[in-house]
């Protein structure tokens, strides 16, 4: 069995930034050299989380719209000292989203369906952001 640790670099632009990864990720696997598997993918964030979801902006703003209705600013957070939008990029991530995923290899590449894409979601303020990427399978016979 191959296991393969990498990392991808994601410059977010701010809140709600949907970074799409996937390009990215499925790099990462061809690199491994694992034909059948698994790869996972993790966020190193505890604001910044990942999904596999569609390509269309206009269902990313229902998602942002939908952490700020589940999540208001002007609810009295007690996590406060970096502000409200902090509290609530930690519990989107860790209530609506999740840090990471699992996609499945064949053939070498990501076996995503027709409209499944990956991201990572910036939940709080503009940074580079990490991703861990962990190839796991078996090479060609």
């Amino acid at each position: 069995m191959i296991v393969n640790l990498s990392q991808v670099k994601v410059q977010t632009s701010g809140t709600g930034h949907f970074a799409e990864i996937t390009r990215a990720v499925d790099r990462c696997v061809q690199e491994s050299g694992v034909v059948e598997g698994v790869a996972l993918v993790r966020s190193r964030h505890t604001t910044a989380a990942i999904t596999c979801n569609e390509p269309d902006a206009a269902l990313h703003e229902d998602m942002r719209d939908a952490v700020y209705e589940t999540f208001p600013l002007e609810r009295p957070y007690r996590h406060i000292e970096e502000g409200a939008d902090n509290a609530v990029a930690h519990l989107a991530t860790a209530m609506l989203f999740g840090e990471s995923t699992w996609l499945p290899i064949r053939d070498g590449r990501l076996d995503l369906g027709t409209w499944q894409h990956v991201y990572l979601v910036e939940l709080y303020e503009s940074r580079l952001r990490t991703v861990d990427v962990a190839v796991l399978g078996s090479a060609a016979d």
